[in-house]
């Protein structure tokens, strides 16, 4: 049960809910974050990137707590620099995946260890058009040479080919495969179990905090869980409509300082 600000645990999503990524982190929002975790609040991120790729976008100040990557894939100690409870794919994934990309050559495909977040086994056409910024490497070889410590594949697409693609992987990726669209142009195969919701739930185990007790909030498909697991689920007011429909408070547009408003909101509650 909440009764003050250090009883609270804020879990957002990063782009699209904390951020922009051309934008950056807003005034607004930092200090809403600090005042938050001045009081004794705690402060992280769940998000489909890898530490290596949220490290570009946030400041290590505002996070007090371990944050969740990869969709739930692993969580991350900030203050220790180590990776937890991390979840690999099957070995056998790999085979599904080249079965894909045979099929559909409007696409990109990478992949995701640790160390590495772009690991790029097509042209990069699509993936160089949607996230033009971030520094993305070329496997050398095919993907059935890929290591066996992979997080997940993303198929990268332009959004009018993504039904079309996802109605495929889903008929061909064995059950230990959990296949969720995280941006109109990125669909990630990743481990059954993995999820930001059940991430939460591991999180708020290892802090020793009730489920109850945490504040989860984001703008896409792969949010819904986390959303629904916490014990207030926020959507921010530019997230697709199925999201918002699972949350308890609809929060402004991520441009418009959504986090700021977020934590004003508990203010007004609990402090």
């Amino acid at each position: 049960m909440i009764e003050k600000i250090s009883d609270i645990l804020i879990v957002s999503d990063i782009d699209g809910t904390l951020l922009r990524e051309a934008n950056g982190l807003s005034e607004e929002n930092r200090a809403a974050i600090k005042r938050f975790t001045d009081k004794g609040g705690h402060f992280t991120v769940s998000t489909g990137r890898a530490i290596e790729a949220a490290r570009l976008v946030l400041e290590d100040s505002i996070i007090n707590a371990p944050s969740i990557h990869i969709n739930g894939g692993y969580l991350y100690d900030w203050q220790k620099d180590e990776v937890i409870e991390p979840n690999y794919l099957s070995s056998y994934t790999k085979f599904s995946v080249n079965k894909l990309m045979e099929n559909f050559k409007n696409c990109d495909c990478h992949f995701v260890c640790q160390g590495s977040s772009i690991n790029l086994l097509t042209g990069g056409e699509y993936l160089k058009k949607y996230i033009p910024k971030r520094e993305i490497k070329f496997f050398d070889g095919k993907v059935t040479d890929v290591p066996d410590d992979i997080y997940k594949f993303i198929v990268c697409c332009d959004p009018e080919n993504m039904p079309e693609i996802g109605r495929f992987a889903e008929s061909i990726f064995s059950r230990d495969v959990n296949i969720i669209q995280s941006s109109p142009f990125f669909l990630e195969i990743l481990p059954r179990d993995n999820s930001k919701g059940k991430a939460l739930c591991r999180l708020c185990d290892r802090m020793g905090i009730p489920v109850e007790n945490s504040v989860a909030v984001g703008d896409y498909e792969n949010d819904i869980d986390m959303i629904t697991a916490a014990g207030i689920g926020a959507a921010v007011d530019n997230a697709a409509e199925e999201v918002k429909k699972a949350a308890d408070i609809v929060l402004p547009r991520c441009e418009e300082n959504a986090i700021m408003h977020l934590i004003c909101f508990l203010e007004e509650m609990y402090d």
